[in-house]
């Protein structure tokens, strides 16, 4: 004797199934579509003391480029201390084969009457498909607040 679920059971199913059936994939998409470029950037090892500050990943099957590009991510760390360029360095030499660093991690580009934040040095590379760069936010001459990000973007995503 076989045994038939109940009418209602079954539409509470099928109900179910269509509410999270279609954020269930879409979180799948994502997390497979990023899992490389995420992969890249756990590669890149912040120095302790850098604080981490938050991070944004984009991408997926069904990203829709819209202010950022798709496949691009980024990661936010704060520090009160010093970022010396052999710390920048390190974190190329480990996950950028060996991209130099450019900058000294301290003195300002801008022009002496010039506020706001500035890029106080930056090592670039392209590593598996994926333009990475590595960078120290100052935010003027004389803050002990330094930013480092880690930026990851497709290599398609050039203009």
């Amino acid at each position: 004797m076989k045994r038939r679920l109940p009418k209602w059971l079954k539409v509470v199913c099928i109900l179910l199934l269509v509410i999270f059936a279609p954020p269930a994939l879409l979180q799948v998409s994502h997390l497979l579509g990023t899992a490389p470029m995420v992969a890249i950037s756990d590669r890149l090892h912040p120095d302790p003391g850098w604080n981490e500050d938050g991070e944004n990943i984009t991408g997926g099957l069904f990203c829709i480029s819209y202010d950022v590009d798709c496949n691009s991510m980024w990661r936010s760390f704060r520090t009160e201390r010093k970022v010396a360029p052999a710390g920048v360095q390190r974190i190329s030499d480990e996950a950028m084969n060996g991209a130099r660093v450019k900058g000294d991690c301290e003195t300002s580009p801008l022009a002496s009457n010039s506020t706001g934040t500035y890029v106080a040095c930056s090592a670039t590379a392209v590593v598996d498909g994926y333009d990475v760069e590595v960078r120290v936010l100052k935010l003027d001459e004389h803050s002990p607040d330094r930013i480092i990000q880690f930026l990851l973007s497709d290599v398609k995503n050039r203009q």
